[in-house]
């Protein structure tokens, strides 16, 4: 994207307002700790749950960007550690999702040129409330603006479906991004912007919501065509 299209991109996102809480628990059995400073950032557990998954994830970069079909696109960057000395963490992009508050599923739509999205947004709840777990867009599915036929939207590009014993995901430029459409909404105001009804970005397991980084421990808000 050139320094032109995202600098009217970030006006477009402010006008129609995408960028302005605590944990959110599973639809299971799962228990979710609260995120845990370290050096390099906050990591946010696994608790006990019944899947037997225990690891961390970090969410590194993210931003907020204008989507098309009413939607934005939230973009982010992850490192994920399998904490397991024994077996491997499945890490396929569906187990990887966006938790949001309010939502609905018929204004939502996942990126419609190139691979097929089959992943559908679950309704869960956390923390004893309800709420909603979004999958990314299939892995390098993209839109274009309509008035901007040579403008892509951005695209998911996750390699990767298992990691191994004790093993660390880190990404880089174009490896390891995920990318969600999520309806923008219909009034603009306190407490409706994008980033306002986010959760968390979460490892779930069916319903479960096994480990969730809340928006306040997340990293480096970064510029879209940066990472």
């Amino acid at each position: 994207m050139s320094s032109r299209a995202f600098i009217v991109g970030a006006i477009a996102l402010s006008s129609i307002g995408l960028i302005g809480g605590p944990l959110a628990g599973a639809g299971g059995s799962a228990t979710v700790p609260d995120p845990i400073a370290t050096p390099s950032g906050f990591n946010c557990p696994s608790g006990p749950n019944s899947h037997g998954v225990r690891l961390w994830i970090h969410v590194t970069k993210w931003c907020i960007v204008p989507g098309v079909r009413r939607q934005a696109q939230f973009k982010v960057q992850m490192r994920i550690h399998n904490q397991s000395n024994t077996h491997s963490l499945d890490i396929s992009q569906d187990n990887i999702r966006v938790v949001v508050r309010n939502f609905d599923p018929d204004r939502w739509s996942p990126s419609s040129i190139g691979e097929v999205t089959r992943a559908r947004p679950i309704e869960t709840s956390f923390q004893r409330e309800p709420v909603w777990a979004v999958p990314a867009s299939a892995d390098g599915a993209y839109d274009v603006f309509p008035n901007h036929p040579q403008l892509p939207t951005f695209a998911t590009h996750w390699p990767v479906s298992r990691l191994g014993p004790s093993e660390t995901f880190n990404p880089s430029y174009h490896y390891g991004d995920l990318v969600f459409n999520l309806p923008v909404p219909n009034h603009v105001g306190p407490g409706s912007h994008v980033k306002d009804n986010i959760v968390g970005v979460a490892y779930v397991k069916g319903r479960d919501i096994i480990a969730l980084c809340p928006p306040d421990s997340w990293g480096e808000h970064a510029r879209a065509n940066s990472f």
